[in-house]
């Protein structure tokens, strides 16, 4: 399906007025409700921008990716403050344009091992100098976060990640 088309997909799911409506939209769009649902999330989180940013790999540039890194880590930093970090603590990873935080803490039954669980994942696409926000769903997806505000910069992301009204990031 081409890009266009999966736009045209997801403002119409938007659009929708009803499940019927939307389980309909799944059924002769051929996405089924799940992909269905994934790109009108994305649509309705950040435009045409967000459904292109789900599978942008370009990589980040270095000087935008020191300073997301240090504002997420300092971000994290007060969460897990140094007193706390032998039983719980953070780590932060990036590939291409990506970057995914983790908790880490020790196994409930067996403290010897390490879980590393995912608490938030941001994105960054160039072509319009925007940052995406994704929280891991119950069937390990990252998923497109719809803010309660639009984002833009990693202030933004990190501003939705402090405030977690649902939960989705850390419980």
């Amino acid at each position: 399906m081409s890009f266009s088309e999966k736009c045209e997909w997801a403002k119409k799911a938007l659009m929708a007025g009803s499940d019927e409506e939307i389980y309909k939209l799944a059924k002769e769009s051929g996405l089924g409700i799940r992909w269905l649902a994934y790109y009108s999330n994305a649509y309705e989180a950040a435009g045409e921008s967000g459904i292109k940013a789900l599978t942008y790999r370009k990589k980040m540039p270095l000087g935008i990716q020191k300073k997301a890194l240090e504002k997420i880590n300092k971000f994290l930093s007060e969460k897990y403050p140094p007193h706390i970090r032998s039983e719980i603590d953070f780590e932060v990873k990036t590939e291409s344009n990506r970057i995914t935080a983790y908790e880490k803490r020790p196994h409930f039954m067996d403290p010897s091992k390490l879980t590393r669980t995912e608490t938030f994942h941001v994105r960054y696409t160039d072509f319009d100098d925007r940052w995406h926000l994704y929280w891991m769903r119950k069937f390990h997806i990252w998923w497109p976060y719809i803010p309660g505000e639009p984002i833009y910069t990693i202030n933004d992301c990190i501003r939705e990640v402090e405030g977690d009204p649902w939960g989705c990031f850390f419980g």
